[in-house]
């Protein structure tokens, strides 16, 4: 038995020291049409704006670069009453316009006004834990004592899984790059979770 104890109490974290964005390359996500489980890949770290995704149940497929949107940047005033105009109630265009039409929420005066433009991605959605480039939630997603606990891929529930199995972990020497698993939460390095912390990665698995 006592055998069999240290065995268990010696295992030693073996895993490569992985940053996070050395897993953002493929996100696991909830299909924005049919609900089910859809697989975003990335082609470089970082990005996004050229990720695509592809539903596994649906079929459904679409690129980042369909979610482009453009949005006016600076500041304009009214010709009329000189007091500045509210840019922020324009919704984003698909393309590019060579002017657009905006009322004075002060004299109410139609303004054409001509702005230099920003792009960036429409997102799905605005709260919850979702992947950086279509903005849909993880598929990989529990529970562990009120706390959520979540993945990207396939890949990091492994490496969150073998370092919740060890007991002997070993931290990087430099503090400004510290690993994925060093960053984890608190409820997941805790001995005392190890069990609950587990299931969950393996209810994870195998949704």
């Amino acid at each position: 038995m006592n055998q069999i104890q240290n065995k268990i109490i010696m295992v030693r974290y073996k895993g490569d020291p992985l940053r996070l964005y050395d897993l953002m390359d493929s996100f696991s996500v909830h299909c924005p049409k049919c609900d089910g489980h859809a697989q975003i890949s990335v082609p470089i770290y970082f990005d996004y704006k050229n990720a695509a995704l592809k539903c596994t149940s649906c079929h459904f497929s679409e690129k980042a670069t369909d979610l482009v949107r453009y949005k006016p940047t600076g500041k304009a005033k009214c010709f009329q009453c000189l007091e500045f105009l509210d840019l922020s109630i324009i919704d984003g265009y698909k393309t590019i316009p060579s002017y657009i039409n905006i009322t004075c929420k002060y004299c109410k005066t139609i303004n054409k006004v001509s702005q230099n433009w920003e792009s960036y991605i429409e997102k799905y959605k605005d709260s919850g834990i979702k992947d950086p480039s279509f903005g849909l939630h993880l598929w990989f997603q529990d529970s562990v004592k009120g706390n959520t606990i979540w993945a990207y891929n396939l890949r990091h529930i492994t490496e969150i899984k073998n370092y919740v199995r060890s007991t002997l972990r070993e931290r990087t020497t430099d503090r400004f790059k510290m690993t994925m698993v060093e960053k984890l939460p608190d409820f997941i390095k805790l001995a005392k979770n190890r069990e609950e912390v587990l299931k969950a990665l393996e209810r994870m698995e195998t949704k």
